[in-house]
């Protein structure tokens, strides 16, 4: 069993259930190679950080993710639960999809998606990769002024089509029928409710993709509250009045839809300050209402919308809308305003958890590596949390001449996790008066520790 700090293996220990005692072995080694790698995230660099380029039994590791019997969804139910024990009011969670960008005639579920880095307004561009759809509870962590969003639960989208290049013998005999984004997003609706239950609100912070009638009343039947953005051209519906006789009417009378509001002359907008982007406030003009969102033959959803623009010159004003009718406008923008976070989650992940950089071709690893990596970016800030309970326990903010900030990154805590683990691996052989050796091997481990 690798050495490692006590911290990290309490945090560590609440995966334990998963797996078997070999199992929960080489997760430690795992977990731990992948933090101090600065690469490609390899089972064979991740063998070499630990200094085992020469074992023989190195096909035991790649075993852990090809064939090993744990279960990733009872791994994000665990780590949820932990999660939110951070959480000290309502629960944000941001749904959001990602690609991975791969290659290869063997991969199973690869297709031709949208680059949404690379796209613009003007021009769709296309990569071939694998369609994940992330979710992750937003988190406030005394080292930042604002929330992070950390990934729990990551689910692979397989393509209608399969490639017409594919050799994947799992694509090529699929007989299930195929499930849309939508789908997905509803069965892990369900998968909250029975998780988290109804002690806790919920809140799904969404964008326009999700804007759904199906999601939108699953959430209702699950009490979970959706808050995403909406068409301009969006069906809007009064709410019915009934008559005494004849049938129950399901709307009223048509509403105008969004566009032609923010060209009405006689609404009256209310100018308020909101937190922004980049932890600013800004102040914007928005328009507020209820009603029902209604398309022929689906359920009316009962909706609190709100219509912002920056000024009134405004030509592309922003519709959002929430199934809670008593949301308030000013926290419902800034909710959405904050699903910007998991965007970050992303970034941080290819630039420094090797996102993007695995090489494994088996079915079950390619199902189980990139939520791993994706959830290490949540358990290496709850590391950092635990450790930092320990007194005079501080986290280092890592500047340059050219770089300077004010509050805490992913790299910095990245960088204190590798410390906590490289402190432990070398002190442990040092004694209480080799001041010297112990002044360089602090110097060398400053080196390695830096994200």
């Amino acid at each position: 069993m690798p050495n490692l700090p006590n911290d990290i293996l309490i945090v560590l220990s609440i995966f334990s259930p998963l797996f078997s005692n070999p199992s929960y072995t080489n997760f430690l080694l795992l977990f731990s190679g992948h933090v101090l790698c600065k690469g490609r995230r390899t089972i064979t660099e991740i063998l070499k950080i630990h200094g085992l380029k020469n074992i023989k039994n190195y096909s035991k590791f790649h075993d852990f993710f090809r064939v090993a019997k744990w279960s990733p969804l009872n791994g994000a139910r665990i780590l949820l639960l932990k999660l939110i024990t951070l959480v000290p009011g309502d629960i944000f969670i941001t749904i959001d999809s990602t690609i991975e960008r791969r290659k290869g005639p063997k991969i199973k579920g690869l297709g031709i998606q949208r680059d949404p880095v690379r796209s613009t307004k003007s021009r769709k561009a296309f990569a071939p990769g694998l369609h994940w759809l992330v979710c992750a509870v937003h988190v406030q962590f005394p080292w930042c002024k604002r929330s992070w969003a950390l990934p729990f639960l990551t689910v692979k989208m397989p393509p209608k089509h399969p490639l017409s290049t594919s050799k994947n013998q799992a694509d090529l005999n699929k007989k299930k029928k195929h499930k849309t984004m939508t789908e997905w997003t509803c069965q892990i609706v369900m998968l909250l409710h029975r998780w988290i239950g109804p002690s806790r609100k919920i809140t799904i912070v969404a964008d326009s993709a999700f804007a759904t009638y199906k999601l939108a009343n699953t959430c209702r039947d699950f009490g979970i509250t959706l808050l995403s953005r909406m068409r301009l051209d969006a069906r809007l519906f009064r709410f019915p009045t009934q008559n005494k006789k004849g049938r129950k009417r399901l709307v009223g009378s048509r509403l105008p839809t969004f566009k032609e509001m923010s060209k009405d002359p006689f609404l009256r907008w209310e100018t308020v300050n909101v937190a922004w982007y980049n932890n600013s406030e800004t102040q914007i003009e928005t328009l507020t209402g209820t009603c029902l969102w209604y398309g022929y033959g689906i359920r009316p959803v009962p909706i609190k919308w709100v219509l912002t623009r920056k000024s009134i010159e405004d030509n592309e004003p922003v519709a959002m809308f929430c199934t809670d009718v008593d949301g308030e406008p000013r926290g419902m923008i800034e909710a959405f305003v904050g699903r910007w976070k998991i965007e970050v989650t992303f970034a941080e992940a290819r630039r420094h958890l090797g996102m993007e950089t695995q090489r494994q071709w088996s079915d079950n690893s390619i199902e189980r590596i990139t939520p791993c990596l994706l959830a290490s970016f949540s358990v290496i800030n709850l590391v950092a949390s635990e450790c930092l309970k320990s007194p005079g326990e501080e986290i280092t903010i890592q500047t340059t001449s050219w770089y300077r900030k004010k509050n805490a990154t992913f790299s910095d805590i990245l960088a204190y996790t590798r410390r906590k683990i490289l402190r432990k691996k070398y002190f442990f052989g040092f004694g209480k008066n080799d001041e010297m050796g112990k002044r360089e091997l602090e110097e060398i481990i400053e080196l390695l520790m830096a994200a």
